[in-house]
């Protein structure tokens, strides 16, 4: 999953707990009974510095001891953390990319972060998921007391169940080894908490593994991802909060949309219906219940979540932290990932930070005002406001960087949550980001099941989206270019001659992380795919026609719509990546932008819109079931302006994608590559019976009924 990048330095230190710098334990010193202490002693290497400078020596280099291994600095500091740099030649080495790093005097240098060695520490040497769950932890003593691990105090739990003898014993080597049979398929992360004989809690204490419990291994690569709007999916109890202002218009406020409809939907199996296994929510945060006035001039409240007032508390008008956690249960029991959307970029004004460190939320300016564009020239994307109530945070400032991360990991833990979502990448210093990825990752080094942070970057740069995802920073991004593509074809008739082309130019950017991007049709902050090719829309408060719901106009059909989105979900959900599927899209949903384009979703469908979820369905049954069309292969066979054929590949399973968007029908025979061994296959349609066709002479003949799509794998 992450590519291993050569270190350019080692950091020996004596205690590490979760998310901390790029350390690790030290020699443990060796005590009567076999038992492991914390060593005190800080030591660094480099492979060819001269100096040192940092924090803990109040910035003036010393000079590194030579030693056979090279350049070592050893040192025994107070717990925290500190700055750096490691110095060649006199000159201060850059900070790479893929360590720790903070903000000093203007500048990004490395960062050490020393635990409390007077404290023991759990150590996790062993941990697997499957059918049984297995995990070894070590407990390493305090340096100074070497008190051994109290029995009595240990702890552990399954998810909300704690373990008892049966599934967890201390061996003879003081190790608490976890060994137990699920009794169903689910999630099933480990918390163990526990303390020395003096009394002393671990440092890491309340340690969390999240870990699953699957007949198969689970790759983000294999998911298919929907957005729940959690204010606009679906209210079980049919009631909406009041309004805060009588000049607040409705779709601009909360409708009643919860977290118990999502976890209704996840029960009633609509998920599992679409093949999908990742569910992001929108932002869980609490928000401020007053109504503040948009970039338009109209009222709004944080019924979206993009407001945040608290970095723990789950949004009461959803149903809060307990609906939540019955939400995100439900989706572990079905084996659906659950990805929260985190807000980085800012707070509300209303947010504790800005009450407990008013300095933290001091105002610069609007983005998009006077001398404080968004981006480009005299742009000032990293500290402009999107709102004057919305402060932008800082993350030059080290503890801005830590109390945030720390909040977002607590969060994470909470929660029990699976991957993040991470708002408006372009507008953060990367700092945040990468440690961030880093701290995951020191999680991950334990074996607990992989996290996926997927960004948004709202723009058409593919070099700018790339700006962000590395093995040190973002998993992947949102493909906004190939969204652009997806559009023009479909909603506007273009040519798939573009559409190849943006897939390919895709492909050549994105290169070993393309697995990990995330096509998609539509999503919150665009106008909904219908309205577009409908070409009706009416502005953010107007009046758009929705026409799948009312019924067909003079100049589009419902007919015309399902078959233009029908084929837009068609490309969308088989290609390489993991693709989003935006709520209400999957039934037709209208809508111009925000907030139009955040309607409540329709509980009961007609007949047009039935028939397109159906489609949607089958598509998603489709990408479970052929892992072809989850692999990382994508070739082109035949391409014009409306008739469309290519391979998806495994690398060792084969499928052929068809699509004609024609108003006449189209024949072809397509070439196919010897290389995928498909000489004289016999091949049908996934899905149709009686639909079959032989590859002779190195071809396949395709044929299509106008506006017609077939998945065609060998028989």
């Amino acid at each position: 999953m992450r590519g291993g990048l050569v270190r350019r330095f080692l950091v020996v230190i004596a205690l590490v707990g979760l998310g901390c710098s790029d350390t690790k334990e030290g020699p443990a010193e060796p005590v009567p009974e076999g038992l492991e202490t914390r060593s005190c002693t800080v030591e660094l290497t480099h492979p060819n510095a001269d100096e040192i400078a940092g924090d803990f020596n109040d910035w003036t280099p010393e000079p590194m001891l030579d030693e056979d291994g090279g350049p070592v600095w050893r040192a025994e500091l107070e717990p925290g953390a500190y700055a750096f740099s490691f110095y060649v030649d006199g000159e201060a080495e850059p900070a790479p990319p893929d360590v720790f790093t903070r903000w000093h005097d203007g500048t990004e240098v490395r960062e050490l972060r020393v635990g409390d060695c007077q404290k023991p520490l759990w150590r996790v040497d062993e941990l697997t998921g499957g059918e049984r769950i297995q995990a070894r932890l070590s407990f390493v003593a305090a340096a100074s007391s070497k008190a051994p691990l109290d029995p009595d105090s240990v702890s552990i739990f399954a998810g909300e169940t704690e373990l008892d003898e049966d599934a967890w014993s201390i061996d003879e080597n003081g190790d608490v080894v976890v060994d137990f049979t699920p009794p169903a398929p689910g999630k099933y992360s480990l918390r163990v908490e526990g303390a020395d004989t003096a009394g002393v809690a671990a440092e890491n204490d309340g340690l969390w593994l999240p870990v699953w419990s699957e007949a198969e291994p689970f790759s983000w690569q294999d998911g298919l991802m929907y957005l729940a709007f959690t204010d606009r999916f679906r209210s079980v109890n049919g009631m909406r909060p009041s309004k805060p202002d009588v000049n607040l218009a409705d779709i601009a406020s909360f409708m009643g949309g919860d977290f118990d409809g999502v976890t209704e939907a996840i029960e009633d199996g609509y998920f599992d219906d679409m093949g999908v296994n990742i569910l992001w929510l929108s932002p869980v945060y609490e928000n401020p219940e007053s109504a503040y006035t948009g970039s338009s001039g109209d009222l709004f409240t944080g019924y979206h979540g993009y407001w945040p007032v608290d970095p723990l508390s789950a949004e009461s008008a959803y149903g809060g932290d307990e609906a939540l956690h019955r939400l995100i249960k439900a989706a572990h029991a079905r084996g659906i990932r659950v990805l929260f959307d985190i807000v980085l970029n800012h707070v509300h004004e209303d947010h504790g930070y800005c009450t407990e460190k008013p300095e933290w939320c001091a105002q610069t300016c609007v983005c998009g005002t006077e001398n404080c564009a968004w981006e480009g020239p005299g742009g000032r994307p990293l500290d402009c406001q999107f709102a004057p109530y919305l402060p932008d945070l800082n993350y030059r400032n080290p503890e801005i960087v830590d109390r945030v991360l720390s909040d977002v990991i607590a969060k994470m833990e909470k929660f029990d949550v699976d991957g993040l979502r991470i708002d408006a990448a372009k507008h953060m210093d990367h700092v945040v980001m990468r440690q961030l990825r880093l701290r995951l990752d020191k999680l991950e080094d334990k074996g607990v099941a992989p996290f996926y942070l997927v960004g948004e970057t709202f723009t058409s740069d593919r070099g700018l989206i790339m700006n962000y995802v590395a093995d040190y920073e973002l998993h992947g991004q949102f493909d906004f270019p190939l969204y652009y593509a997806i559009r023009s074809t479909f909603a506007h008739g273009g040519s798939f001659r573009d559409l190849e082309g943006a897939a390919a130019a895709g492909q050549r950017s994105y290169g070993q992380f393309y697995t990990r991007m995330s096509p998609f049709l539509g999503n919150h902050d665009i106008p909904r795919f219908m309205t577009e090719a409908a070409g009706n829309g009416q502005g953010s408060f107007g009046q758009t026609p929705d026409l799948m719901a009312e019924g067909p106009a003079a100049e589009v059909t419902q007919w015309d719509l399902i078959n233009r989105a029908s084929l837009a979900f068609v490309f969308t959900l088989t290609q390489p990546g993991v693709p989003l599927i935006y709520y209400g899209d999957e039934v037709g949903l209208a809508g111009d932008t925000d907030p139009d384009n955040r309607r409540m979703m329709p509980q009961t469908l007609n007949a047009n819109q039935s028939e397109l979820l159906r489609r949607v369905q089958e598509l998603g049954q489709a990408r479970k079931a052929l892992p072809a069309l989850r692999g990382a292969e994508r070739k082109e066979l035949w391409m014009d302006d409306s008739l469309y054929v290519y391979l998806r590949s495994d690398g060792t399973n084969v499928a052929l994608v068809a699509m004609n968007k024609s108003d006449t029908p189209r024949t072809e025979d397509v070439t196919i590559p010897s290389a995928y061994g498909l000489s004289g296959a016999t091949m049908e349609v996934w899905g149709r019976e009686g639909l079959e066709a032989s590859v002779l002479n190195g071809s396949l003949r395709v044929q299509l009924n106008p506006w017609e799509y077939r998945i065609i794998v060998p028989k």
